[in-house]
């Protein structure tokens, strides 16, 4: 079950609730493992999806080249049939079919909240978001936050300086971290907590990608903290 939900996560442009959809259709992954393009359009598939599934299923090469990069990355991928796999993130309604981590996840994970925010924050934002993340941390809670310039970064930091654990959920694969800029920061977060991608591990950090990475962010957080934010923004999404 491992490989499969990792190769099915390796399909491009597939998105987690159409692979879900896909797995609810047939009943699990036996079936969907068995069955012809035709019958994955007969449940309800599109053509061009049901034919980069069905490639999916053989493509040997990208799979082992997919855990090849893992390795030498330093990155362990979990999946929903792995008892490591993040119970909070689990009871979600659309959890990932597969999750990247670099650095470690902990039991006291499951304790933590999320603090976001605007990329182009005041300075005031800036200082509330730090103090809040460290108040949090020196309480034993987990800060959670995207990684982003702005609140996010100041989140992150925050934790960080009150020697407390942090996680930072990416839009894009872990090979490509994003924003550069913040490579450094990923590597502090990764020593002392974890970066996480439900996308393989060069994945370009498509715009799309960061709404649908915000589901993450709440989903592995008792709450969500926005500290500053405009009326429309990934911040409120979350």
């Amino acid at each position: 079950d491992r490989e499969r939900l990792i190769r099915l996560n390796l399909i491009p442009d597939a998105g987690s609730a159409r692979l879900r959809r896909a797995l609810d259709a047939f009943g699990g992954l036996d079936r969907l493992w068995t069955a012809s393009v035709s019958e994955l359009q007969q449940a309800g598939l599109s053509r061009p999806f049901a034919e980069r599934l069905a490639a999916a299923r053989q493509d040997d090469a990208r799979f082992e080249r997919e855990l090849a990069l893992a390795e030498r990355c330093g990155v362990a991928i979990l999946t929903l049939a792995d008892a490591a796999y993040p119970a909070r993130l689990k009871a979600i309604p659309d959890p990932p079919l597969a999750l990247y981590v670099r650095g470690a996840l902990a039991a006291a994970d499951e304790a933590a909240v999320a603090v976001v925010g605007a990329r182009r924050a005041s300075l005031y934002g800036l200082q509330c978001a730090d103090r809040l993340s460290q108040d949090l941390a020196l309480r034993g809670l987990t800060v959670v936050s995207g990684l982003a310039v702005g609140i996010d970064g100041a989140a992150h930091r925050g934790a960080l300086r009150a020697g407390g654990r942090t996680l930072a959920v990416l839009g894009s694969g872990l090979a490509r971290v994003y924003p550069p800029a913040h490579e450094r920061l990923a590597e502090e977060v990764a020593g002392q907590g974890a970066v996480l991608s439900e996308y393989p591990l060069e994945a370009e950090p498509f715009p799309g990608h960061f709404p649908q990475r915000n589901r993450l962010i709440s989903g592995l957080s008792l709450g969500v903290v926005v500290v500053e934010a405009s009326a429309r923004s990934g911040a409120l999404i979350t």
